[in-house]
């Protein structure tokens, strides 16, 4: 007899995550995100989760548009309408939606209140397989171009060496880490 064992969001989820008031500046934000070596923060009130920042939306959102972060709170940024999902859900049922939404981090929570969050690194950790789903995502994103030198930042798992990596290179047809890429190009 076979026993079926389903990997559960709650089996991958962080359960240490760090939630900050949405009137809390963006530059106060940064300097907290880059002390915890964390990439997002989740905003909350007594309600509950309301949004999320993340080092991507201060890069677009801010910088790019040379705002002042002492100046701006993250409750104006922020990401709102949160996608969420519930700890018992199945990690590839996490995968997809994260996918679909194009989103690389999903907070976690069981009736009304949040409780983790699942990154996409989480999801590499726990369950290599999924890497597929994440690695077709990235394929598909075209929307995302750097102006200055017409590339798309690629996150997803290196098709060499496996590792997860935020940014991959296409090269000779597949998505490679810096490495990697740099191992084919001195053969």
């Amino acid at each position: 007899m076979e026993i079926e064992t389903k990997v559960t969001v709650h089996d991958a989820m962080t359960s240490n995550i760090f939630t900050v008031d949405p009137k809390l500046s963006i530059a106060d934000a940064a300097l907290l995100m880059t002390k915890m070596k964390v990439g997002s923060l989740i905003i909350k009130t007594n309600a509950g989760p309301e949004g999320v920042i993340t080092e991507s939306d201060i890069i677009r959102k801010v910088v790019s548009k040379d705002i002042s972060a002492s100046d701006i709170t993250i409750g104006q940024v922020m990401t709102k309408n949160l996608i969420v999902i519930d700890p018992g859900k199945e990690l590839n049922e996490a995968a997809r939606l994260m996918a679909k939404s194009n989103i690389r981090r999903l907070p976690v929570v069981k009736d009304g209140v949040l409780v983790g969050i699942l990154t996409s690194s989480d999801v590499m950790a726990v369950s290599p397989e999924l890497t597929e789903i994440l690695v077709v995502n990235a394929r598909m994103e075209e929307n995302q171009v750097n102006l200055t030198t017409n590339e798309r930042p690629v996150p997803g798992a290196c098709e060499s060496c496996g590792n997860f990596m935020e940014y991959l290179d296409e090269f000779d047809g597949k998505f490679l880490c810096d490495e990697c890429k740099e191992d084919l190009e001195g053969e």
